[in-house]
């Protein structure tokens, strides 16, 4: 029988109640005066026409503008200046504020469904698990500039994306900038920053599998002449899952205080806290009873196959840190990001693993046992000027950032058996953490980035030196290592008078790699490399934005399994991408809003290790991105009329089939997902329903093995009712 719905938590309920009296205490409580802004609203058309009476505000103070809408013009991503995507020559795409809302995203995950070449695990509550052009970028998701350095173990910060902003995704090597990263890209996601202008919003959102979340978001100036400003945004969730003794529950807050003493200059202190008393569950099911056949029956995305009465994880999050800004002059800025973190996790997991018996239903059983403290500091300061040398305009862009990791685990193990048709756990015992470790890392970065811009041409050249130094020390042995890296990119555009702008670039990556092989060699350092050429079209008087781009990316001293000696691996191996991407984003009129997207990649191991069958040459890694993947939302709005703030959404995907293990002895099927989404603004009110995996199709997202199954997500709805004053 499934669990749903008992046995609800007392202080949960407290927390959900405590969202909405916090935030009506705050309206009530605002000394500044009531003003209207004069930018964009959150609700209405990306184009400021809409003739609702919608709360209207400016965007946050010191963050990327482009929240609102669809269609985003400028990114800090790709090249940490204030940059005009046309002129970026790389692939990048921006989620807005807007688009999460519509979509009602729950996860970063959900928020990045219609990206191109991108795909991802949004069923896997742990943590963010996104692929890009078919690498991993588990370790390459930063905040605000900052990266949030993700373990080896399950410690992984992970953000609601109720508290961003906006997320920019860019697909290609940007090591140039961040140090250590996948040759696949990163997702930076832009925090909610203090406002101009009064802000308040409060929601309430009802969805299936008992979910029920509270926010608010509160923002606005605190003296009159607006040198303070301050927003707190806040979340409470507690819910079930798809899958049978699984749940979601999360309580966080982010403050924020901007201080502005002059034109010149910002400084913004923000924290965060988050605690997750349920944080979600590993749950990975066999192939066999999903995608292949199996005599003893099937296996469905409710079935948990691990131990609900001893299974759990809980996660707090905490982070602090600020923004830093000054402008000289015209020419020379200063800027400083600096954020402390800390997360402590607690993990405790039965799992399948190995391969069925023949009888087909009795499995290996992994019990884990995981208490993890993960902190993380990082400094990013840079330095920007802005010049000409004749003809030739500069942007120069020179940085140091140090990061430190340090990551202390309490860990223990166990083996068993178990029939995943018939579970029987009385026999399993509780595993206690047996073997300690220490994990430490400290990453310096020199970089510099120049600009050239000539008449309708940009060059855009970088270069960095990286210096990572690790200690690992397990039941007080230990290991150190001493890896260095030197990237560069080289990147050229042409705008045509008519908005088209092709492009071309090569850029570098590298991502240390800690351990040695059987004869104690050292590994070096992973290292990727890649050519790109593309088109960004951004049609003159229309607000769109269009983009195409080809590319062959290249990973080197990849990590494969030395057969030749069980538990070790090697680095000689390759794995080569190439393929192409497309996507559009376009306000079609005052009422439409239109995103499209397509990619192709084809995805080979080119290079693999003596002796080693895990990975044959010519195969394709398993778990990676799909040979095809194509996307379409739209969002229809009136804004006149008997019928005005009525709205509708609408969006289909379609991912094709990949390999699920590493001989490709056996495929994932491709699936086509609908979703849909309707809501009405009425005054300061907004009413939606959204339902994504509309149909309730049950799918394999991705396999690993034959043993390393995961279900995709089953149909979701979720009713919101918002409030904006």
């Amino acid at each position: 029988m499934r669990d749903r719905g008992t046995n609800r938590m007392t202080r949960m309920q407290w927390a959900m109640a405590t969202v909405w009296l916090t935030a009506a205490a705050a309206a009530h409580a605002q000394a500044a005066p009531e003003t209207t802004a004069p930018a964009g609203n959150t609700t209405g058309s990306n184009t400021g026409n809409n003739t609702l009476p919608a709360v209207v505000v400016t965007a946050p103070a010191t963050s990327d503008t482009e929240t609102f809408g669809y269609v985003a013009r400028h990114s800090t991503a790709g090249s940490k200046t204030n940059t005009p995507l046309i002129e970026t020559p790389q692939s990048v795409s921006v989620v807005t504020r807007q688009q999460m809302d519509d979509q009602a995203a729950q996860t970063v995950d959900a928020a990045l469904r219609y990206v191109p070449g991108v795909t991802t695990q949004d069923n896997d509550l742990r943590f963010d698990q996104i692929t890009a052009r078919g690498f991993d970028l588990g370790n390459d998701t930063y905040l605000d500039g900052m990266r949030l350095m993700r373990t080896t173990w399950y410690a992984s910060p992970r953000i609601d994306p109720y508290f961003l902003d906006r997320i920019d995704v860019v697909r290609g090597p940007i090591s140039v900038l961040y140090g250590q990263g996948s040759p696949g890209g990163a997702v930076l996601m832009s925090s909610k920053l203090p406002t101009e202008y009064p802000f308040h919003e409060v929601q309430m959102q009802i969805g299936n599998n008992n979910r029920y979340q509270g926010m608010f978001d509160l923002s606005g100036p605190v003296d009159k002449n607006g040198t303070i400003l301050y927003r707190v945004t806040g979340l409470v969730r507690d819910s079930d899952t798809q899958t049978d003794h699984v749940k979601e529950q999360r309580i966080a807050i982010a403050p924020s205080v901007t201080f502005r003493p002059n034109k010149d200059t910002t400084f913004t202190l923000l924290g965060s806290y988050q605690d997750d008393p349920q944080g979600g569950l590993f749950n990975p099911v066999p192939a066999s009873g999903t995608v292949l056949p199996n005599p003893n029956g099937t296996i469905s995305s409710h079935d948990y196959l691990g131990n609900p009465d001893t299974d759990r994880l809980k996660r707090q999050q905490f982070t602090i840190g600020y923004l830093f800004e000054h402008a000289f002059n015209d020419t020379f800025t200063v800027r400083q990001n600096v954020r402390y973190l800390r997360q402590d996790i607690k993990y405790y997991q039965n799992s399948i693993f190995g391969s069925l018996a023949p009888d087909g239903s009795t499995a290996g059983l992994f019990t884990n046992n995981n208490d993890e403290h993960l902190t993380n500091i990082t400094i990013d300061t840079q330095g920007q000027a802005k010049f000409d040398t004749g003809v030739v305009n500069h942007t120069v862009l020179f940085g140091f950032d140090v990061e430190r990791v340090m990551d202390s685990i309490s860990r223990g193990f166990g083996l068993g058996t178990i029939d995943i048709f018939a579970p029987n756990y009385s026999n399993v015992p509780y595993v206690t953490d047996s073997t300690k470790q220490n994990i430490a890392q400290t990453q310096l970065g020199l970089y510099a980035q120049d600009q050239l811009r000539y008449k309708r041409w940009t060059l855009t050249l970088g270069v960095r030196q990286d210096w990572v130094r690790g200690t690992n020390t397990l039941d007080g042995a230990g290991t150190n290592s001493q890896q260095h890296a030197f990237t560069y990119r080289a990147g050229l555009n042409y705008e045509f008078e008519s908005g088209i702008a092709p492009y071309v670039s090569f850029a570098k990556s590298f991502q240390p790699y800690a351990g040695a092989n059987f004869n104690g060699s050292p590994f070096e350092p992973t290292r990727g490399k890649e050519y790109e050429v593309g088109v960004k079209y951004q049609p003159k008087g229309y607000n769109a934005f269009f983009s195409v781009a080809a590319f062959d990316l290249r990973q080197q001293n990849v990590e494969t399994a030395d057969n030749l000696h069980p538990g070790f691996t090697n680095q000689t191996g390759e794995i080569r991408s190439r393929g192409f991407e497309a996507e559009a984003r376009v306000a079609l009129s005052d009422n439409l809003n239109v995103i499209a997207s397509y990619a192709f990649l084809n995805q080979v191991v080119t290079a693999a290790g003596t002796g080693d069958s895990s990975l044959p040459l010519g195969s394709r890694p398993p778990g990676g991105d799909p040979t095809n993947m194509a996307s379409l939302w739209l969002d229809y709005t009136l804004h006149a009329g008997n019928l005005r703030g009525l709205g509708f959404g609408g969006g289909a995907r379609y991912i094709s089939s990949t390999y699920g293990d590493p001989g490709n002895t056996f495929k994932v099927p491709s699936h086509f997902l609908v979703d849909a989404a309707v809501h009405y603004d009425i005054r300061n009110w907004r009413f939606a329903v959204n339902a994504n995996n509309l149909f309730n199709r049950q799918y394999i997202a991705y396999c690993n093995s034959g043993m390393q199954c995961y279900f995709g997500s089953d149909r979701s709805v979720i009713g919101t009712a918002r409030y904006q004053w």
